[in-house]
């Protein structure tokens, strides 16, 4: 079985660095897989000096030319989308913002479908960006939302069968129809992709793809691997301390993985902050999916004074609000209830 990672980076991003602390932690667990790089040429030309590393971990490194009218995000989702016809044989993909805390060695066993995990590990009806997901599809003419299904692109097993190259090759179309209409994600023509070759897919268990962003909790113990980064996650930190920004800054200036990091691979699975915490429940999660919450966040991040002033004034009204309750208590039934 060959391990995929696609890179499209310049030395000026972090993308590099992220793939290198991903297939170095896939090495240290198993040291004989086949680790396959595939990247556009452009890309491969800047993999010199402390951008060379890899070269130790990686069997091969594929270089394609992609096509000179597109942008560099753009790059990585051609690249992405024409992975199973550049490169031969049996593959599990990987993204580059990756850990792997097991041995993958169980994927070879598997049935020689495509397959991928359930995008936050949520059906579509639960999903935090519902809205988003459908009014995308609705724009670019998919329905794949009807299946309540939406898979995430993180992780990809891919056979070398005729039925895997179609489902690529329609995904690919389908992303440069999506190109076309301004939706640069690639992930809604995966989707619609899936949907049209549903009896050539097969849905992996998200310990294969833990998103511990969104919903991974009940995966981790026994992950696989750990899907760090998300989109919608720009707003805040993340709690896996193998994501720091730090880390992969000592990794773009040494050329080495430090080592805060090598000890934290050696138990990646509790690689988490001390300072965090696990929110649940369907309404305190649409508050804090809510663009209402994100502004606020952006506001202590951006400008603080701003956010303390009106932090002040709320919390006048929470303490005049609980005041009103505990005298209405009062009068109710003669207790008082305490309100935190």
């Amino acid at each position: 079985m060959q391990y995929l990672y696609t890179l499209t980076s310049t030395p000026n991003d972090i993308y590099y660095e992220q793939f290198f602390l991903s297939a170095f932690s896939l090495k240290q667990l198993m040291p004989d897989a086949e680790i396959m790089l595939l990247c556009d040429s452009k890309t491969k030309e800047t993999l010199t000096g402390k951008r060379s590393g890899h070269e130790k971990l990686v069997l091969k490194t594929i270089a394609v030319d992609a096509p000179d009218d597109l942008s560099q995000v753009e790059v990585s989702r051609w690249v992405r989308t024409s992975m199973r016809r550049l490169v031969p044989g049996d593959f599990l993909f990987l993204d580059g913002d990756t850990i792997v805390t097991d041995d993958l060695s169980a994927i070879s066993r598997m049935e020689r479908k495509f397959g991928a995990c359930m995008d936050k590990h949520l059906p579509i009806h639960n999903h935090s960006k519902k809205e988003s997901i459908i009014q995308k599809n609705r724009q670019l003419g998919f329905d794949s939302h009807i299946s309540d299904k939406h898979y995430n692109g993180g992780v990809l097993f891919c056979p070398d069968t005729p039925e895997t190259h179609a489902i690529f090759a329609r995904w690919h179309e389908l992303w440069l129809l999506s190109k076309r209409k301004n939706i640069v994600r690639d992930q809604p023509a995966l989707n619609m992709a899936i949907h049209e070759n549903q009896p050539s897919f097969m849905e992996l268990d998200g310990t294969w793809n833990c998103q511990i962003a969104y919903n991974g909790l009940p995966y981790l113990s026994k992950s696989k691997i750990v899907h760090y980064f998300a989109t919608d996650m720009v707003f805040n930190e993340s709690p896996f301390l193998l994501a720091q920004e730090s880390i992969h800054r000592q990794i773009k200036n040494t050329g080495f993985i430090p080592d805060e990091a090598l000890e934290l691979l050696k138990s990646p699975r509790s690689a988490f902050a001390p300072a965090s915490q696990i929110i649940a429940g369907s309404d305190m999660l649409f508050v804090i999916n809510s663009s209402f919450f994100q502004s606020i966040f952006l506001l202590r991040k951006k400008i603080p004074f701003i956010f303390n002033f009106f932090n002040n004034l709320a919390s006048l009204f929470k303490n005049i609000t609980k005041r009103i309750i505990i005298k209405s208590n009062r009068k109710k039934d003669g207790a008082i209830n305490i309100y935190n």
